[in-house]
């Protein structure tokens, strides 16, 4: 059976990353954003196989 296909960008984990990015400049407290970039995919984007080619 084939392994699911995993599309697209996991925006809102982005967004998560980008808003603990924002607080951790200002020296707010951004650690809350930063785990829930990690829980939503955020860290994922660092990862993704960027080929674009068929892996058959």
């Amino acid at each position: 059976m084939n392994a699911p296909v995993r599309k697209g960008v996991p925006i809102i984990g982005i967004i998560f990353l980008a808003l603990a990015v924002f607080k951790f400049v200002n020296g707010d407290g951004w650690v809350v954003w930063a785990i829930l970039g990690f829980l939503f995919g955020g860290f994922g984007i660092f990862s993704r196989d960027r080929s674009g080619g068929n892996r058959s």
